[in-house]
């Protein structure tokens, strides 16, 4: 348990250290790209929802109330696990909505019409409700184009990689949490960096496919974090491992970079 310790306490100081780096001087600072939008409400909207097609989707959308239309910020994309009935409650296991207030960036958690989300890379209707409901939420706020951000959980993590494969030119970063590549291959126009969460003791996703997908992502080329838990099952890693500050660094140390 020491071990285990001492080894997230280091890696939350590399990526705080890589952090600053990337956003500090000798050059290497990426600036603000605005989306100049505005006229957008703040606080939590719990119920909204935009048509897509033919079809309505619905998301949960918290905005900090110190957001304004003056200074562009980030987004995060939080895509829930698979559910029954179960697919609001992502904001409650784990905790990103005091993220998101603590930090300032505007949180939305999509949600899906299936159970699961749709793991197709060509014609993917939670791919297009994604374009859609950012496109709406870059015309509301001033959204910073060159840090979105993607997460998932189990079901999610699965999505998020198929998303940020076909989105790579998009999406800056992406954290995956207790989930799986559902791709042999990722084939994405850009390299994007990746976080990758799993616990050891996982019994519904094996740890197995964690290492999996690390393993992959580092052989086409991509920057990859992997921190494997020892004591943590299928479970969001926010409290005793306070994962989303480590996730969030992460974000921080990876704004879009398109050569």
């Amino acid at each position: 348990m020491k071990t285990t310790a001492l080894y997230l306490l280091i890696l939350s100081i590399v990526i705080i250290v890589v952090s600053i780096g990337c956003s500090g001087g000798g050059g290497q600072e990426v600036p603000s790209r605005s989306s100049h939008g505005k006229g957008g409400k703040v606080g939590t909207i719990v119920n909204s929802q935009i048509n897509v097609g033919d079809h309505a989707r619905t998301f949960r959308l918290v905005v900090p109330k110190e957001i304004s239309s003056d200074k562009a910020v980030p987004i995060l994309f939080a895509f829930h696990a698979y559910h029954g009935k179960i697919k609001t409650s992502m904001h409650r296991y784990t905790k990103l909505d005091q993220l998101a207030q603590k930090e300032g960036f505007i949180l939305v958690y999509p949600n899906t019409v299936e159970p699961r989300w749709s793991f197709d890379r060509e014609n993917n209707p939670d791919i297009a409700f994604f374009d859609s409901l950012l496109k709406y939420l870059a015309s509301q706020y001033n959204v910073d184009l060159n840090r979105i951000y993607a997460a998932g959980m189990s079901n999610g993590a699965y999505f998020v990689n198929i998303l940020a494969s076909q989105r790579s030119e998009t999406i800056a970063a992406i954290a995956a949490h207790s989930g799986e590549l559902p791709l042999e291959t990722i084939e994405a126009k850009r390299k994007y960096p990746v976080m990758i969460i799993h616990g050891a003791k996982d019994k519904i996703v094996k740890v197995s496919e964690g290492r999996k997908m690390r393993d992959v992502y580092k052989k086409e080329g991509h920057e990859v974090v992997y921190i494997e838990i020892p004591d943590l099952d299928h479970t969001w890693a926010w409290e005793e491992h306070d994962i989303n500050r480590k996730i969030w660094a992460f974000f921080g140390a990876h704004p879009m970079r398109i050569k």
